[in-house]
């Protein structure tokens, strides 16, 4: 799935030179917002911001448009919550965890222009993302004692899989873009606490400037 994706985003390119002024490159940068998830009922979460920056590319075909893109993504959320002890059915543990991942998302968003003016353009688009990890910050503790020493980087996928759907608007070679990164699996998974599994999910918000 990794190669398959870079490879769409590689022949983006070539079909971008023939598109006779329909192509357009860029940087683009932005902010977004994580909350992590898991599968148990009982927990509490807080949003925590991030950061990202990278490069898009655009190929138009007259209202559709196929956009790959590529960044830097700094994510950060926390969790808390409480699970019966495998070792022992008897006793609850009170968990709490703070993560920030560094990983390259690579989004390959097909989009709609909804509105086409010579100044403005409104748009929807969404797509698949894969997020391939770089490397991580995390935090564990139990009943309130640090057992951060009990995760490995074997614990962390390396590559995740999600869908981003938003909208944007362009005016001139501004761009504008919102929207909303649902995970399709999980970051993390600690077997040594019951297969407690995490994702995440998050919004974002960004500006691009069209250099052509």
């Amino acid at each position: 799935m990794k190669r398959m994706m870079i490879v769409l985003w590689i022949c983006a390119l070539p079909l971008a030179a023939q598109s006779q002024g329909l192509f357009s490159f860029g940087p683009k940068i932005g902010w977004n917002s994580t909350r992590l998830s898991t599968d148990y009922a009982d927990y509490l979460r807080d949003m925590k911001s991030g950061l990202q920056g990278g490069l898009f590319f655009s190929v138009c075909f007259d209202h559709l448009y196929l956009q790959p893109e590529t960044y830097l993504s700094i994510k950060s959320g926390s969790l808390e919550t409480s699970i019966t002890d495998p070792l022992n059915p008897n006793m609850q543990l009170n968990v709490s965890q703070t993560v920030t991942l560094r990983t390259i998302d690579i989004p390959m968003l097909l989009g709609y222009k909804v509105l086409d003016l010579k100044v403005a353009r409104l748009r929807v688009w969404g797509g698949p993302v894969a997020s391939f990890l770089i490397n991580h910050d995390y935090e564990l503790t139990i009943n309130g004692v640090d057992h951060t020493e009990r995760i490995t980087r074997d614990d962390f996928r390396d590559a995740t899989w999600g869908v981003q759907i938003g909208a944007g608007l362009d005016l001139l070679f501004l761009t504008f873009d919102v929207g909303y990164d649902f995970s399709m699996n999980q970051f993390l998974n600690i077997s040594s606490l019951n297969d407690f599994d995490l994702s995440n999910n998050l919004f974002f918000c960004s500006i691009g400037w069209r250099l052509f």
